[in-house]
């Protein structure tokens, strides 16, 4: 058995449909699922009425992006899609993204790029960010990859970055709090020095994705440690993004009761 709660589909920043990422994870023999996109649940709307007819357990999800740090993400598990408190507050957290979109729009424009918020086609069922312009930049061949755009332009530093909008890190835990949800710390490598784990577990989190493809074996240990000492549950996840992202891996991580015991409680379907 497989787990792999990290998932994203076109809803945010991946390349495919909710219903293919979930086929995707199915035929990597994943057991335990779910789908994390940026700042909105929208996705859960289409997998919920497929999913229970397959042999795979799951639970809702969503990552919220913090003000914080660009890295400095929040896991929600275990939301009920419809939660209006919870909707409204990742509305919210949408439109300051498309705010900031417009700040490095501009950014860019000064920068000699013809380049307008028009040509993303915004809506309010789908989340908009970086990588979003990343690839309208390789369209347009004002770069030959996303990477470079991000490289040279978009990255912290770079001529056209803005910094983050979103809510502060107590704001997006005590939003998934309040929805019934659990809140984990995503891929805690990526912002080590940028956090204090027993400050945010005083705020309300839950856990910590501890399994994360970057994280070495000494880094999974230490969050496998810092978790048992601040009764903190542990999560796993590949961040799939689907093809053509470089974030292609989707088949999780090896099932291990002494972790994922939690699971037997929050998930829903049958293996």
């Amino acid at each position: 058995m497989t787990v792999n709660l990290h998932n994203h589909s076109v809803f945010s920043d991946g390349t495919l449909s909710p219903i293919e990422v979930l086929k995707k994870a199915l035929a990597a023999r994943v057991s335990y699922f779910s789908l994390s996109d940026h700042d909105i649940i929208s996705g859960w709307d289409e997998l919920l009425g497929e999913i229970k007819s397959f042999k795979i357990r799951y639970i809702t999800g969503v990552e919220l992006s913090t003000i914080d740090h660009d890295n400095l993400h929040i896991l929600g598990y275990g939301i009920d899609p419809q939660n209006a408190f919870f909707c409204a507050k990742i509305k919210d957290y949408r439109e300051r993204r498309v705010r900031r979109i417009e700040k490095i729009f501009a950014k860019l424009r000064e920068i000699g790029f013809n380049i307008n918020l028009s040509e993303l086609n915004i809506n309010d069922k789908t989340t908009f960010g970086r990588p979003h312009i990343s690839r309208l930049m390789k369209e347009k061949r004002f770069v030959k990859s996303a990477k470079e755009a991000f490289q040279k332009y978009l990255a912290y530093d770079m001529p056209a970055y803005v910094p983050p909008m979103g809510p502060s890190a107590s704001e997006a835990i005590e939003s998934i709090k309040k929805a019934e949800g659990l809140a984990f710390l995503a891929h805690p490598g990526s912002v080590e020095g940028f956090y204090d784990l027993k400050k945010l577990k005083d705020m309300g989190l839950d856990g910590i994705e501890a399994f994360y493809p970057t994280h070495t074996n000494n880094r999974i240990r230490m969050y496998l440690e810092q978790a048992k000492k601040l009764d903190l549950k542990v999560s796993a996840g590949t961040d799939f993004h689907g093809p053509g992202t470089e974030r292609e891996e989707i088949s999780g991580f090896a099932y291990d009761e002494k972790y994922f015991y939690w699971m037997r409680e929050y998930f829903m379907g049958e293996l």
